[in-house]
Formats: C-alpha cells, sequence, structure tokens
C-alpha cells in the first residue's frame, strides 16, 4: 500500500472507537500546551516588564567611588607581614570620601564618547525623613533634574506634581510613591530631612514619583544637587556618582569596563547591579521548564496506555489487515498517526486555549507590588511560544505513540489466529 490514505482512515475510524480515551488523551495535550504558554508567557512577561523599567528608571552605568573595606592599618602598612605579627585593637575606622574627583570633567568626557546617549551627575546620600512623628530612614538623591528626567524619564512616571517645580522652588522635594505613604505626606506638605552629617533642611514635597521598582519607591527621593550638597555640607563640585545612558545597553558590561580602566572609579552595569534578581529569574525558568516537560510525559503516558489497548482490542483487525497485504510499516504508520493525531488537534485546543486564558487573566486588576508594581499582569505573546509548544506536543506525542506502533507492527497474524 503506497498510499497513506486508508491508513489515515483507518486510524481515525479506531480513534472514533474509543472516543472517551481519545477525548481525554486530547485534553492532556490541550492543558499541557495551554499551561506551557500561559506560564511561560506569565514569567518570561513579568521579566521583561522588570527589565524595561530597570533600563528606564536606572543607569545603565553607574560610576561611583566605591569604599575600601580592606585598608591595612598604618602599623601593617610599616612592618613586613612576612617578618612581623601586628595586632592592632579597637582600631578606629577611617571615614572615606567617597567624593568623585574631577566629577564634572569626567561627565563631559563621557559625554563625548560616540556610544553615550547622556549623563547625569549625582550625590547620594542615607537621611532620615521626618514627618510630624513619622520617621523614615531612606536615600536622598540630589540630582540635575533637567538631565535626570531626560535620560530616566521621570516626568513620565510622576503620580503627583511635575519635576519642573524642582527648579522653582528652592526647598522642594520629589517623594518615591512608597516613601510617602510610610511618611503619611502629600503634596504641599513639609518635613525634614536630617543628613549623617546632622545637618536638617526642611523641605516642601512638590511632587511623587512612581517608577514601578516597589523597593526604590519606598527609600528614594530626589532633591536638587545643591540641597543634596548642603546636607552633606560640602562644595558645589561634590559627587559621589555619575549615572550613564547607553545607545546600546547590550555594550553596558564592555563600555563599563572601559571606564573604570580609564578613571580609576568603580563602575557597574545593570545587569551586575540586578545580578541576584537575574539568578531568580534563572531558577523561574528552570522551574517553570520542569514543570511543563512533567505535565507533557504525563500526557504522553496517557497516549501510549491509550494505543497499548487499542492495539490489544484491534488485534484481529491487524491480522486481518496484514492479511489483505498491509506491510509492518503499514500497520507502524497507522498507530503513529492515531498518536499524532491526538497530538495535532491537542496542540491547536491547547495554543487556542492558552491564547484565551492569558488574555483574560491579562484583563484583570491586580495591582501587584513585588520586584516591579503592576496594575495588570503582562504576559509576552511572543509567537516562538505557541510554536515550541505545538511542537513539543507533537514531538511527545510521536514518542508516545512509537512503541505502541513498534508493537504493532510486530505482531503475527499466525499466532493471533491460533489464540482464537
Amino acid at each position: 500500500m503506497n498510499s497513506n490514505k486508508p491508513l489515515a482512515r483507518i486510524a481515525l475510524t479506531h480513534l472514533v472507537a474509543k472516543k472517551r480515551q481519545t477525548i481525554v488523551a486530547t485534553l492532556g495535550v490541550m492543558f499541557g500546551i495551554a499551561i506551557f504558554i500561559f506560564q511561560a508567557g506569565l514569567i518570561t512577561g513579568f521579566q521583561t516588564t522588570f527589565i524595561d523599567k530597570t533600563i528606564n528608571t536606572t543607569a545603565n552605568i553607574r560610576i561611583h567611588n566605591e569604599a575600601d573595606k580592606n585598608r591595612k592599618s598604618i602599623a601593617g602598612k610599616l612592618h613586613d607581614p612576612r617578618k612581623d605579627w601586628v595586632v592592632v585593637r579597637n582600631q578606629k575606622p577611617r571615614e572615606d570620601d567617597l567624593k568623585i574627583r574631577n566629577g564634572n570633567e569626567i561627565v563631559k568626557i563621557i559625554e563625548r564618547h560616540p556610544d553615550v546617549a547622556g549623563v547625569s551627575p549625582f550625590l547620594a546620600s542615607q537621611v532620615i525623613f521626618k514627618m510630624g512623628i513619622a520617621q523614615q530612614a531612606g536615600f536622598v538623591s540630589g540630582v540635575l533634574i533637567e538631565k535626570e528626567d531626560l535620560l530616566f524619564g521621570l516626568s513620565a512616571n510622576m503620580k503627583e506634581g511635575n519635576t519642573t517645580r524642582l527648579l522653582t522652588i528652592p526647598n522642594g522635594i520629589i517623594l518615591g510613591a512608597g516613601l510617602a505613604e510610610k511618611l503619611g505626606a502629600k503634596m504641599e506638605d513639609l518635613l525634614s530631612i536630617i543628613s549623617p552629617m546632622g545637618v536638617t533642611l526642611e523641605m516642601k514635597v512638590v511632587g511623587i514619583n512612581e517608577s514601578g521598582l516597589t523597593e526604590v519607591d519606598k527609600t528614594r527621593a530626589f532633591v536638587n544637587l545643591r540641597n543634596a550638597q548642603k546636607l552633606l555640607q560640602v562644595d558645589g563640585s561634590y559627587i559621589t556618582d555619575i549615572n550613564i545612558k547607553l545607545k546600546n545597553i547590550d555594550r553596558a558590561g564592555e563600555l563599563a569596563s572601559e571606564f573604570e580602566k580609564r578613571f580609576g572609579y568603580k563602575a557597574d552595569d545593570w545587569k551586575t547591579a540586578n545580578a541576584n534578581i537575574f539568578g531568580v529569574f534563572k531558577l523561574q525558568n528552570m522551574v517553570t521548564s520542569l514543570v511543563i516537560a512533567s505535565i507533557m510525559i504525563v500526557s504522553g503516558f496517557g497516549i501510549f496506555n491509550i494505543l497499548m489497548m487499542i492495539i490489544y482490542e484491534k488485534m484481529p483487525d491487524i491480522a486481518i489487515l496484514k492479511a489483505v497485504g498491509f506491510r509492518n510499516g503499514d500497520i507502524k504508520k497507522i498507530f503513529l498517526m492515531e498518536s499524532l493525531i491526538i497530538g495535532l488537534f491537542g496542540g491547536i485546543l491547547g495554543m487556542g486555549f492558552g491564547f484565551i486564558i492569558t488574555h483574560i487573566v491579562g484583563s484583570i486588576p491586580m495591582n501587584i507590588k513585588g520586584f516591579v508594581s503592576m496594575k495588570y499582569l503582562y504576559f509576552n505573546q511572543s509567537p516562538a511560544f505557541y510554536v515550541t509548544a505545538f511542537l513539543f506536543a507533537l514531538l511527545v506525542t510521536g514518542i508516545a505513540g512509537y512503541l505502541p506502533a513498534r508493537k504493532a507492527a510486530k505482531i503475527d497474524p499466525m499466532d493471533i489466529i491460533r489464540s482464537k
């Protein structure tokens, strides 16, 4: 038999004769594919959202003066450690100056780099925010607001107020949304900032910013660079960080190394700064892959059992088919077709069901606050997920059908006749 049409007709007849088992196997494949699409879209959608918010609201490269945590004592420097033991008790640590020297000149040099989209000088300091009886530890970010807004789109993330008021109101402050909530602060309220130097400044709330990075919004506030310098009692050239936006973020690691060697200060790219979270992402992807593979393997066992049942019940039919001229290869094709038909219909239904549930769940307001704040779950609807899921379904069902098909092809019709 050279034509596959009779073989396909026989395969369909077998599946229709076992409607209940066929439907169960098809549903198993369908749910496996739907869960594949749902989970892969959800996990990668969240990761994409986090990366987008990180790229849009934080520096691609941050240059800063890192404190030396392994400084030797003066006595240790004067003595040869290979010959002498030096023990210094109750050593008082020296306060490090975190200033980037010639920071303004470095900013100008970096701005001329062909791969740099923008640069913003920055002064960061830990402070205590105080409003009435409410106190909260956090960070104040001293910035040139025009440059900071141009680089990180602060205006687009303003929940209340606007960034330009930081220019027109000398003692203005923009609070992160989470920080404002903790302090109970609203627009036009007055609050105090207390620096590690003991300096206190009275500030007026001129804006509330919600970047979408929950932990950042709980601790960060923006003030003019000069006000931050007043808090730390330093001169007008004092900055602790240089934030850089790149034209191509994929070069962040390479350029961070280049700037670190050139200027002698620590340079962290955005991936290094968020290495712990990317490690969590890898674990999420691994767990998701294992869950999906387990579901599909279980579906495969279901198909295997159904085909084995069909073989035992259809042994007389197999004997007749061989007697009328069907070869072993034809018998094998029949049962492989049955498994692939289940995979085909299950895959198509699974893609449709996966598409529907991702859109339904994605339209439900969630107001999630985790690593990032999201009003809705964002699903990655990449066609690659649908294609991969469909091919995976065909692969699993094909493998599940191979052994039963091979067994059916080896059946000797004479043995079946003798048993009757």
